[in-house]
């Protein structure tokens, strides 16, 4: 006869055989405390044009894609991304990943609006457009990889694509009237939906406010994390009021759970909360130690410096830092040294561009 406890046996056996093993994100501090597995629903926040959305591009997409094809052959795991893209559109984003890849390869920036041809004097030179051409194999396995699916919906849209993408690759054992399993075909899949972002999620049916429709679409996502065991990521502004005045006095401040517009659900119900922070942009100094405005190209203004943060962690420690840079014309993330260890030439690179390839 099984006891409660063959089932934490059943996972520690599974464990030293590496079938718990998380898929990398690309963040060395980030992975010792996170990682990407099974059964997580995750929330990652912040301010308009703080790059919350590339960093989970980074973050569950691009580099878990980087990390499968360089172990395909002697892993069965596969992370299987889809993004609900209610902000952006696809051939857009699939653009920016393919300047990002040629940037992080090749040490070359071709912005978006120079590969789709934006601007009449800065088109693309012949070397550029071979470049560009060159990475035609990479776009196709990718967009095979992630599934982007573009427009805002109501939360009735990402269900019905969710529980038809489930019934398609796993099966539902019935073991009782009230009580039914879901068992999917391929067990080293974790399956990523993506909402980016909920405060752009349309009103369903009868409903008032934006915050019923996303705390149902909340509702759905606990059900995909419990029934199917799939790892749910949402993206979520904050409000302005970290622009406020009070705000302007602290000389160190930085966003919190109870700042995310329109509903507190997702929070609360998350299983991992994550912040990203922009302390230049505030005018405030980042909590973590890092001198950010160090980072800053004096020609052009740019503010690489994030600070992210795990905010909430239910089955690990929360409250650590990673302090981080983007390429912001890329959407290209990298991790900083310890404080500490952070040098001039550091900075240097950062600006530079030479410190992200």
């Amino acid at each position: 006869m099984s006891t409660e406890f063959d089932d934490i046996a059943l996972q520690i056996e599974a464990g030293l055989a590496g079938k718990n093993s998380s898929v990398s994100m690309g963040f060395q501090k980030l992975n010792k405390y996170i990682g990407i597995r099974k059964k997580i629903l995750t929330l990652v926040f912040g301010a308009t044009g703080s790059g919350k959305s590339s960093l989970v591009y980074d973050a569950w997409i691009l580099n878990t894609f980087d990390w499968w094809i360089e172990r395909k052959k002697a892993t069965q795991v596969k992370v299987k991304p889809i993004l609900f893209s209610f902000e952006r559109s696809k051939i857009y984003t699939k653009t920016k990943w393919l300047s990002r890849r040629i940037f992080k390869d090749q040490g070359v920036l071709i912005p978006i609006g120079k590969i789709l041809g934006w601007w009449e004097d800065n088109r693309l030179t012949k070397d550029e457009h071979d470049m560009v051409l060159m990475y035609e194999d990479y776009i196709n396995e990718l967009m095979e990889y992630v599934t982007v699916i573009e427009g805002a919906q109501n939360p009735t849209g990402p269900y019905r694509y969710m529980k038809a993408y489930a019934e398609k690759h796993g099966k539902i054992e019935q073991v009782s009237e009230h009580y039914s399993i879901y068992h999917p075909n391929n067990e080293n899949e974790v399956v990523v939906p993506i909402i980016d972002h909920i405060g752009l999620t349309k009103l369903e049916r009868d409903y008032k406010t934006k915050k019923e429709s996303i705390d149902k679409l909340t509702e759905y996502a606990q059900g995909w994390r419990d029934y199917y065991g799939y790892s749910p990521v949402f993206v979520a502004q904050i409000t302005r009021e970290l622009g406020s005045v009070q705000y302007q006095k602290m000389t160190e401040f930085e966003p919190t759970i109870d700042q995310i517009k329109e509903s507190g659900a997702p929070g609360e119900a998350a299983d991992v909360v994550m912040s990203i922070f922009d302390p230049i942009r505030y005018n405030t100094n980042d909590a973590g130690g890092y001198e950010a405005r160090k980072f800053m190209n004096p020609e052009t203004g740019e503010k690489p410096f994030r600070s992210i943060k795990i905010v909430k962690n239910t089955y690990g420690a929360d409250g650590i830092r990673c302090g981080c840079v983007m390429h912001g014309p890329s959407g290209l993330f990298k991790e900083l040294p310890k404080k500490d260890d952070v040098t001039e030439n550091t900075y240097k690179q950062v600006i530079s561009g030479a410190y992200y390839v």
